[in-house]
């Protein structure tokens, strides 16, 4: 049976595509304007493809929450009841972010994807560029790692929220931006090619205005040499990802903008307004 981990990829997606966003800032730069706020609500459904045929498959709801001096951003992730006796999936993140630069102080993965279970808790020293990583099956059997690190990083989930900040500028088609990111007791280093504007049609919103983007990917990860994956983006100043289109080992996903509650922002879309 083919083992589709919808959520993590969903999220992963949509945290590399955005790191267009950062142009050529660091990660050290300090942000001047957030885009969201305080109680927005994001829901994407996920669609899998197998021999041509597209399955909806789950769901991804984005939720955010300010506390006294950090953002709570939270993820949840599940299949539908007519997907589970294919590939059960329920899981939840949550990211705990500094307000003033939005980089990530703790991190917490609960995933049940079919068989396989996982715990993952980081917790971060973005001065000292180290991170204390505790990993197993589950809480009570997770062992623990350290990692250092040569500069500030983001977690999947962070990732989204801290890149969407920044204004797009001196981005030209073809431009490669470079992002760094860690999961899985792993570091990454990628790069994104931003392809242009582009007025794109998607299913139940119509079409829309969008940046098209095709991030860098990690060859024998999921993804097979030669895979290309398509990101757009709202083209406003919410920079919502609206659409992902990515290959994976076996079949394809979408991640389709479904709703959305809360926008900071007045944006190009009028029909995900909830």
């Amino acid at each position: 049976m083919v083992k589709l981990r919808v959520t993590k990829w969903a999220i992963l997606i949509l945290g590399i595509c955005l790191s267009n966003l950062s142009s050529l800032i660091s990660q050290d730069t300090a942000i001047e304007e957030l885009a969201f706020q305080n109680h927005e609500r994001v829901v994407y459904k996920i669609y899998y493809n197998w021999k041509f045929i597209w399955v909806p498959a789950g769901e991804v709801v984005f939720n955010v929450r300010e506390k006294n001096d950090h953002f709570e951003l939270n993820v949840m992730g599940y299949s539908f009841e007519s997907y589970d006796s294919f590939f059960k999936v329920r899981d939840y993140y949550t990211s705990r972010v500094s307000k003033e630069s939005l980089l990530p102080h703790n991190f917490r993965r609960n995933i049940l994807e079919g068989n396989y279970t996982c715990y993952d808790s980081l917790s971060f020293d973005q001065n000292d560029f180290t991170i204390f990583e505790k990993f197993g099956k589950d809480e009570a059997r997770a062992k623990s790692y350290n990692f250092q690190l040569e500069n500030t990083v983001l977690d999947m989930v962070s990732a989204i929220y801290y890149l969407r900040s920044f204004p797009i500028n001196n981005i030209d088609p073809n431009d490669e931006i470079p992002f760094h990111i860690f999961f899985d007791k792993e570091y990454f280093d990628l790069n994104i090619r931003y392809i242009g504007e582009k007025e794109k049609k998607i299913k139940s919103l119509g079409k829309i205005k969008t940046l098209h983007f095709q991030p860098q990917l990690v060859d024998g990860y999921v993804f097979q040499e030669g895979d290309i994956m398509n990101v757009y983006i709202s083209n406003d100043k919410n920079k919502l990802p609206v659409l992902i289109e990515s290959p994976i080992n076996i079949g394809s996903v979408k991640a389709i903008l479904q709703s959305a509650s809360g926008l900071k922002y007045p944006s190009v879309i009028d029909l995900y307004q909830e």
